[in-house]
């Protein structure tokens, strides 16, 4: 039931979304002038930190696991703000690494909201409150949720490289969704702008146009940016998210306690020198945990231990 609810969320936050950028294609006319984004943006906003605190509800009613990550979001939010206080060059923010990062590590629900949360807080913390705020929200969680959609092969050269092709087309597609928020009234009647009586198709050939004229090359520093971090940072980040996803249990099947081995799905790249640590008199148990002396079920214990010699004989447990 809580996975279902978890879902539906997310389906109806991707939905508001979806519609918040996609009505200029869809709707044949609108309110006019620079009221209309304003009009629109309070409600994607609402709706959007409704859904979000819904999930992050039903992710702490999940028990521990939930908790854990929450915590984990709340940490990478904040190293979100962190990377985005020192500004933008050109398009670009080393903020989008965390989410790229993220994203691939512990999947698409996850990049998602963490691209969401951290917008938000980083739009609280640096100033950047306004009606483009919400549509900010959406377009950096979807950045999140394609990285998590990646395929994530046994070399890390091949991890590393998609991962990085992928940072420079999501740093195009987020430019060219960002501009769609502003696009059907700051372009006004040119020949660029939108038109309420054309069609889809009429109106998509407009926006190309106006994206490529005025957004190109504004956005090409956010996809170069992208690639390179990946490039350089990804395999020590996805090393260690890696890990935490392994032990916290974000994204794949329970350890087996009896076994002491991680169920990982075949193809899932292990990092070189990151390798989940075991206490040294424990079965299947991760570093940092409290050792126990030896499994119960496989080391005999004191009451089996205990031997009772005399008139009664010889009795075991």
């Amino acid at each position: 039931m809580t996975s279902s609810a978890r879902a539906a969320l997310l389906v109806a936050c991707n939905l508001l979304g979806l519609a918040a950028f996609a009505w200029p294609f869809v709707v044949p006319a609108a309110l006019g002038g620079d009221a209309a984004g304003r009009a629109d943006a309070p409600y994607v906003g609402v709706g959007l930190i409704v859904c979000l605190g819904a999930l992050l509800f039903v992710e702490l009613g999940r028990g521990a696991l939930g908790a854990k990550e929450v915590a984990l979001i709340g940490v990478l939010g904040a190293a979100m703000v962190a990377l985005r206080l020192p500004g933008f060059i050109g398009g670009f923010s080393a903020m989008f690494i965390v989410v790229l990062v993220a994203g691939n590590a512990f999947g698409p629900g996850f990049g998602f909201l963490l691209g969401a949360t951290g917008t938000f807080a980083s739009g609280l913390f640096v100033g950047g409150l306004g009606p483009w705020l919400p549509f900010q929200m959406v377009a950096v969680g979807w950045v999140g949720m394609g990285a998590g959609w990646m395929p994530r092969p046994n070399a890390w050269r091949r991890r590393i490289a998609a991962l990085a092709a992928y940072g420079v087309v999501s740093g195009f597609a987020f430019g060219a969704l960002m501009n769609l928020w502003f696009w059907p009234f700051a372009a006004g009647g040119s020949e660029l702008g939108w038109a309420p009586e054309g069609g889809a198709a009429a109106n998509l050939a407009r926006y190309g146009t106006f994206y490529a004229a005025t957004s190109l090359a504004w956005d090409s520093a956010r996809a170069v940016g992208n690639a390179v971090l990946v490039v350089v940072l990804g395999r020590p980040l996805l090393g260690a998210l890696d890990r935490a996803a392994r032990r916290m249990q974000l994204e794949f099947p329970a350890r087996s306690i009896v076994e002491g081995e991680a169920e990982e799905p075949a193809g899932w790249p292990r990092p070189r020198g990151i390798g989940v640590e075991e206490s040294p008199d424990s079965t299947g148990q991760d570093a940092g945990e409290t050792p126990r002396r030896g499994d119960p079920r496989t080391v005999p214990q004191k009451a089996d231990r205990l031997r009772v010699t005399g008139g009664e004989g010889e009795r075991v447990g």
